[in-house]
C-alpha cells in the first residue's frame, strides 16, 4: 500500500490533482497579482524537478504532515522573486524547502525562519528528528533558522531585517498568536509585499485581520493570500 506522504508528493507533481486542490492557476495569478503564463511555468518545472522530487519521496515517508499549499510557496517565490522572507513555523520543513527550492532557482534571497519544536516528540516531527530535517543540505545556504517562540523572537527579526518582501504564518494558530503576527508583519512588508498564511479556515483570525485593515484576501485550499497596497 502507498503511503499518504507518496501520495501527496504525487498530487504536487501531478498536472491535474495539485491544481485541483489550489482551484486552478488562474486563481492564484488573479489573486497573488501574478501573469498566468508564469505561474502555469513555474508549476511545470517544479513537477519537472527531479532532483528535488527524488529528494522529498526518499524522505517523506516519515513526515506525520505535509503542507499542501508548499507548489503554491514555490511558485510565488519564483514569480515575485523576494529577496527577504520570513517564515514562522518549520516542523519537518516541507514548506520551507519548497521556499529555498524556489530561492536557489532565482539565485537571490534569504528565507528567515522561526521554529518552536513540538513538545511531543512525534506529534507534529517524527521522532528524533530536528525542525527543518528534510530541507536538503545544497539549499541551507539561504536559510537562517531561529528556534522559540514567535512571540519572543519575531519582534527583535522584523526590526533587524527592516523590510520584509514575503511573510507566511504557519506556527501557532490560536487566533491571539495569528493576529499577534499578522500585526507585526503588516507593518514591516514593503510595498507590494505578500502576507500569507496556512489554516486560515480554523477561525477569523485572517479575515478580520484582512477586513482591518482594507485588504483584499483570497484563499488557496486552506493557504491565505494578500497583497499589500503599493503605496502604504
Amino acid at each position: 500500500m502507498r503511503s499518504l506522504a507518496h501520495d501527496v508528493w504525487r498530487a504536487f507533481a501531478h498536472p491535474g490533482r495539485a491544481w485541483g486542490y489550489l482551484r486552478g492557476g488562474a486563481l492564484l495569478a488573479r489573486h497573488a497579482g501574478l501573469p498566468l503564463a508564469e505561474v502555469l511555468r513555474y508549476r511545470r518545472e517544479l513537477r519537472d524537478d527531479q532532483e528535488f522530487k527524488a529528494h522529498l519521496e526518499r524522505s517523506m515517508g516519515d513526515v506525520h504532515y505535509v503542507f499542501p499549499g508548499a507548489t503554491a510557496l514555490y511558485v510565488v517565490v519564483r514569480a515575485i522573486k523576494p529577496r527577504v522572507i520570513v517564515e514562522t513555523g518549520v516542523a519537518s520543513g516541507i514548506s520551507s524547502a519548497h521556499i529555498l527550492r524556489a530561492l536557489a532557482a532565482n539565485g537571490a534571497g534569504t528565507l528567515h525562519s522561526i521554529d518552536l519544536p513540538n513538545v511531543q516528540q512525534g506529534s507534529v516531527l517524527p521522532a528524533g528528528r530536528t525542525s527543518g530535517w528534510i530541507v536538503p543540505d545544497s539549499l541551507r545556504g539561504r536559510w537562517q533558522l531561529r528556534l522559540g517562540d514567535t512571540r519572543d523572537l519575531l519582534p527583535d527579526l522584523l526590526r533587524t531585517l527592516g523590510q520584509v518582501d514575503l511573510f507566511l504564518h504557519d506556527s501557532d494558530h490560536s487566533y491571539e498568536n495569528m493576529v499577534f503576527e499578522f500585526e507585526r508583519a503588516f507593518p514591516r512588508l514593503a510595498p507590494g509585499g505578500l502576507l500569507m498564511s496556512d489554516d486560515t479556515h480554523l477561525h477569523t483570525a485572517w479575515d478580520d485581520f484582512c477586513a482591518k485593515h482594507g485588504l483584499r484576501p483570497t484563499r488557496v485550499g486552506s493557504l491565505g493570500v494578500t497583497r499589500k497596497d503599493g503605496r502604504r
